[in-house]
């Protein structure tokens, strides 16, 4: 048990040798006195409930305290990372093993949680015993500490364990000599587990002890081994007899205070508009165990589909089974539910070209994926194709400079209207290197994310907004003392605008996902436009984001559709035309700090700007960089019409789509940004997500709850094929009863461009979604909700 216990007592226990009764002093009797057993109380229970309340808050970032704790975690809208991190935390907190599994299936609430956790913890501590109390003669040896008085007040079930430390507390015997190091080591061992044996039984071992030691001072001992003798946790059981709550001594814990009851919500707090960030990590494998159930007519529906399924994908289905023993791969389990894990499997593909996909079984697919944005030409276009092929040929040694890295970055300076590029191998490096030249130049550590955004994989963006702003990891394995630098507010709301204002000189960098691919209808350009005047007054480091929308929606990106110049840019995947890179590109005061800054030959030049590091073995590969001067070019010379066909491509196919829902009154519609456009869910129902295996099964390749993209690959008649499939899936979908058909349209596109009324704001409402705003008269710097 001491192996795989952090709790305390389990590891002193397993340190106390059991003593005859010939080994006991009188003052140890072993006879026990009659004592009821005490049942486990409601107030312990009570402490268990607000306990895991903090455990969850702290976890999730969210409010609970006016939660019900018998409500499902799915109700409280808590997703199965949270759970995972939960699990870890109630391990380490309580010190009883909780698997993800049993939150949920067993352990579904608060409420379970806590009455399992009160059934698996030691009991709690049984009514005092009024026993004479017998003092224990302590002979004293120079240099040593008085021993701990007798365990006689103890509860009977500790008694025992007391009382044969107590032996081991004593000195051999009494002499002049001084002890020696070891010994006084081992003497303050001894005395620490006699603590934590007291912390079990509740008994305050200091109060106990000051008590039974003599008036005067026992041998001499320095100020400094007397502090050494008096470990902090022996504050617990001091608070404990303060505060008269002995339960509060009854729930081990790591040297954690006793629970304090959760304060209140502020008005504020409450008021807090907050967009669901659970959803903000697509790549986070989403599983779902428990089953739901199902009409007789939904059974047989989805046994046909299932079967149709996998009859058209068995050799996708065979190489999942074959190798997930050994392939760790998040995506093969994403959208996991009991009842269809038969077809739990990505299709497997075995080559591309253009706009198309083909599997090990030799269906043809669409692509609307096309590799989560990277792809803006279709799969290996062939002006990509020669280029790599030509640098194939070459070589493609790593180390050398290559020559094509300085055409690559002049070429995005010119398209961007940057002073300077500099290269890596992802959009994630780019966003790290970009954060990381904001505090260098600035000399500030404090950056400002958004809820909502998306900016890779390393862990300081991987982060969710908790209390007041400060951020907590999003995924377990990420430390919570990453992000004492990092705040997460709203995005697009005016709070977060008066945050930004209010603490502008203390901010290295505002980090912003111009357009969120998992909002992409959410465009609040007005308060972009204002973090840009207030960041450019404060010297704050405006980064843009633009990994998707960049070259993407304009050769600019979002900066030009918009209007807005940032300090710095991060781009990536579609340059790469298929390789994988990444672009950091900005202005040249904090594009310096990856060299210096400028300086010449045959001159006294040098560089003159403090350096950050920056560097990585593949950055600059020869192939990728054959392929990003290709794409680059290709953009160059296709110029503005090649985005803005696109564009106009993705807006009709999405109000086709939209509109059909509509009519279907089935609770789903497109939303999208440039080429880009997903499905967005108005209802939640168990099996809606079988709306991709379907479109999959009419041979369009798509990846449930994605962002697709349209590319200049695609026909008319591709882009027809794309609707057919949704339009037909959505209607096997409404036959087979997996969603609803309402007589009434389910909802109506909120239109960002075009507010209500003159000088109306962007804004969310209080359940996040987005509303228009205008200021309050009567309160200065407040807000009223057009049309509430």
């Amino acid at each position: 048990m001491a192996r795989s216990a952090p709790n305390p007592s389990a590891t002193v226990l397993a340190f106390v040798p059991p003593v005859s009764p010939s080994a006991m002093s009188p003052a140890m009797s072993t006879t026990q006195p009659d004592i009821a057993a005490a049942p486990t109380s409601a107030a312990r229970k009570g402490q268990l409930v607000a306990r895991l309340r903090d455990v969850f808050e702290d976890v999730s970032g969210e409010d609970l305290s006016q939660t019900d704790a018998a409500a499902a975690f799915v109700e409280l809208g808590i997703d199965s990372l949270t759970l995972t991190q939960v699990a870890l935390q109630v391990k380490k907190e309580f010190g009883v093993p909780v698997t993800f599994r049993q939150l949920m299936e067993s352990l579904y609430s608060i409420d379970l949680l806590a009455a399992h956790l009160d059934a698996q913890l030691p009991p709690e501590p049984m009514a005092q015993i009024q026993a004479p109390a017998a003092a224990i003669d302590q002979p004293q040896g120079a240099g040593l500490e008085p021993a701990a008085p007798s365990a006689a007040a103890m509860p009977a079930l500790f008694a025992t364990s007391q009382a044969s430390l107590q032996a081991l507390l004593k000195p051999p015997l009494a002499t002049d000599a001084p002890a020696t190091a070891l010994q006084q080591l081992i003497q303050q061992q001894m005395q620490l587990m006699a603590q934590q044996l007291a912390l079990l039984s509740s008994t305050p071992f200091m109060a106990a002890q000051a008590a039974a030691a003599p008036p005067t001072a026992a041998g001499p001992s320095s100020p400094d081994r007397a502090a050494t003798s008096s470990p902090t946790t022996a504050t617990a059981p001091e608070a404990a007899a303060t505060t008269g709550s002995p339960e509060s001594a009854s729930i081990p814990t790591h040297a954690a205070p006793a629970p304090s009851t959760p304060a209140a919500a502020s008005p504020d707090d409450a008021a807090t508009q907050r967009y669901d960030v659970q959803k903000a990590f697509g790549a986070i494998a989403r599983i779902h165990t428990q089953a739901s159930a199902l009409t007789e007519r939904q059974r047989a529906r989805l046994a046909a589909f299932m079967r149709r399924y996998v009859e058209r994908t068995g050799k996708s289905r065979a190489y999942t089974a074959q190798h997930r023993g050994h392939l760790a791969d998040p995506r093969v389990v994403n959208g996991f539910r009991p009842m269809i894990k038969d077809i739990v499997y990505q299709v497997v593909i075995a080559r591309s070209k253009g706009a198309y996909l083909w599997d090990l079984d030799g269906n043809q697919y669409v692509d609307v994926l096309n590799g989560f944005g990277m792809s803006l030409f279709g799969w290996q276009p062939d002006f990509v194709l020669d280029a790599v092929r030509q640098q194939l040929d070459a070589g493609y040694d790593i180390g050398p400079q290559h020559p094509l890295a300085g055409p690559v970055a002049e070429l995005v300076c010119e398209l961007t209207g940057f002073d300077r590029a500099g290269l890596c191998n992802t959009g994630s490096e780019a966003v790290m290197a970009a954060v990381r030249m904001a505090r260098t130049v600035t000399g500030r550590s404090t950056v400002v994310l958004f809820t909502g955004s998306y900016h890779g994989t390393f862990d300081e963006v991987l982060v969710r907004s908790g209390k007041q702003h400060k951020g907590i990891p999003a995924a377990p394995g990420i430390m919570r003392g990453m992000f004492g630098d990092v705040r997460v507010l709203d995005y697009g709301t005016p709070e977060s605008l008066e945050f930004i204002r209010a603490n502008a000189n203390d901010l290295a960098a505002v980090l912003v996902e111009p357009v969120q691919s998992r909002r992409p209808e959410w465009r609040p350009v007005d308060f972009l436009k204002e973090v840009r005047g207030i960041t450019a007054a404060s010297g704050t480091c405006l980064i843009f984001d633009e990994v998707i929308t960049g070259f993407r929606a304009a050769l600019g990106g979002a900066q030009e559709l918009f209007g807005i110049r940032a300090d710095l840019a991060t781009y990536g995947k579609v340059i790469g035309g298929g390789m994988p890179i990444g672009v950091v590109a900005g202005k040249r005061e904090f594009m310096d700090a990856l060299d210096g800054g400028a300086w010449q030959f045959d001159d006294d030049s040098i560089p003159s700007v403090g350096v950050t590091y920056f560097a990585g073995t593949f950055v600059r590969h020869p192939l990728a960089l054959a392929a990003a001067h290709a794409s680059l070019l290709h953009l160059k010379t296709a110029g503005p019409p090649l985005q803005h066909q696109l564009n106009a491509s993705t807006t009709a196919l999405a109000e086709e789509l939209s509109a059909f829902c509509r009519e279907q009154g089935a609770p789903l519609e497109i939303r999208h940004f440039a080429s880009l456009w997903r499905v967005a869910w108005l209802e939640d129902h168990p099996l809606q997500d079988l709306l991709f295996a379907m479109m999959r099964s009419r041979g369009v390749h798509i990846l449930d709850n994605f962002p697709c993209f349209l590319t200049t690959a695609h026909s008319e008649a591709d882009i027809r094929l794309v609707a057919t499939a949704f339009k037909d899936s959505v209607r096997e979908l409404q036959e087979s009863e997996f969603l609803p058909r309402h007589k009434s349209p389910v909802s109506v596109v909120f239109d960002a461009a075009r507010p209500p009324v003159p000088g109306a704001r962007l804004g969310k409402d209080a359940s996040g979604k987005p509303a228009w705003f205008v200021p309050n008269p009567a309160e200065p710097g407040r807000f009223l909700k057009v049309g509430a």
